[in-house]
């Protein structure tokens, strides 16, 4: 049965494809939506799960092993033999009041005149802010859902410091979004970087990060490349926070006995190769300086050895490989040590060496 909308519920289905597509926004209510009347939220509803499920399937359309329980286990995600029965994509109430007060609200805090000069964000901007994004209880469905909003909100056109603010409020949400991100923004919220990833492999929510494999080599690509290009005074900072969050994720793989899923890790740094890192390390480090208007040694240094600890992440990924290759036959790691090993043999050896020599030129050690 179709389901005619008005012009402003039109955009409110606008603001839903904009959070879980990324498809742009094309128009701006002039009289924003209230509460939506219930054939609207059931038709939100089916959009949304329609997306939700399509974008896991089709991550999980190939066949692959993973573990189950400590055990490798061959199909696809979607197969009976890989299913986990606690798995559930949850939506609360707080993607309801995303999409809602997004569309509601993002016009009005979208705008110039929201930035105080020298502060960032208005004090009104980020009390809007926390009335769109809710972070407490959140569940996977929202995790999910927030982790596609953050990526997508290079597509909305607003100041800096609004984006900036309003994907700090979703990783507070959604450790997903925060591995996406690649951001720690957890200090206020008194919560531990590696514990807070760890939510997403400690129970069958791991899911999420198996089924998204394609698109976090995908997000990771980009966040590196946009961070080697942020203004000068901030590219330090941002690459450290990258950095430091890359190796927390490692950290919290490693306790859960799942580094297995360091995959994308490997896929990602052999893409850069082809890509932000394509050339000689000498060039690589040319393109990090270019327009970074740092004066002193010590601060380019500082800049240079930022990014080699994105870059090292081939070196340690390497030593784990190799602590897990003494797990014999029946040790409680063997079946992840033969997915680490394979994968990082695969993936990772044949680009080491240009790692390995790019990661000198950063440090400036003898190859």
């Amino acid at each position: 049965m179709s389901l005619h909308v008005s012009v402003d519920e039109g955009h409110a289905l606008e603001v839903l494809d904009l959070l879980c597509r990324g498809r742009a926004i094309r128009i701006v209510p002039t009289q924003p939506l209230s509460e939506p009347r219930p054939e609207l939220t059931r038709l939100a509803a089916r959009r949304l799960a329609a997306a939700s499920v399509r974008l896991l399937a089709e991550g999980g359309r190939r066949e692959r092993v993973v573990l189950r329980d400590g055990r490798r286990v061959r199909g696809r995600m979607w197969d009976p033999a890989m299913m986990d029965p606690g798995f559930r994509l949850r939506f609360t109430a707080a993607t309801h009041e995303l999409w809602i007060q997004t569309t509601q609200r993002l016009a009005e805090i979208a705008r110039a005149a929201e930035v105080v000069e020298g502060q960032g964000s208005s004090k009104r901007a980020r009390r809007q802010i926390r009335r769109i994004i809710k972070i407490a209880d959140t569940d996977t469905g929202d995790w999910l859902v927030y982790a596609l909003a953050y990526r997508h909100l290079a597509r909305v056109d607003m100041p800096n410091e609004i984006r900036d603010d309003f994907g700090r409020r979703l990783c507070l949400g959604s450790p997903l979004a925060t591995l996406f991100a690649l951001e720690d923004h957890l200090t206020d919220a008194r919560l531990d970087l590696v514990d807070y990833l760890g939510r997403l492999v400690e129970g069958p929510g791991v899911r999420l990060v198996e089924c998204l494999e394609d698109l976090l080599v995908d997000q990771w690509t980009e966040q590196v490349t946009a961070c080697m290009r942020t203004p000068g005074d901030q590219r330090t900072a941002r690459l450290t926070a990258l950095a430091a969050t890359f190796h927390a994720w490692v950290d919290a793989l490693d306790r859960h006995r799942r580094l297995d899923l360091t995959r994308p890790i490997s896929r990602a740094l052999a893409r850069l190769l082809e890509q932000a890192w394509a050339g000689s390390p000498g060039e690589v480090v040319q393109r990090l300086l270019v327009g970074c208007n740092l004066n002193t040694f010590i601060e380019k240094d500082a800049l240079r050895r930022s990014l080699a600890r994105v870059v090292q992440l081939a070196e340690r990924l390497v030593r784990l490989r190799d602590r897990l290759a003494g797990e014999g036959f029946g040790d409680p790691r063997y079946e992840e040590s033969q997915l680490v090993m394979a994968a990082c043999d695969e993936l990772l050896r044949p680009h080491f060496q240009r790692l390995d020599a790019l990661a000198s030129a950063l440090t400036g050690r003898l190859g």
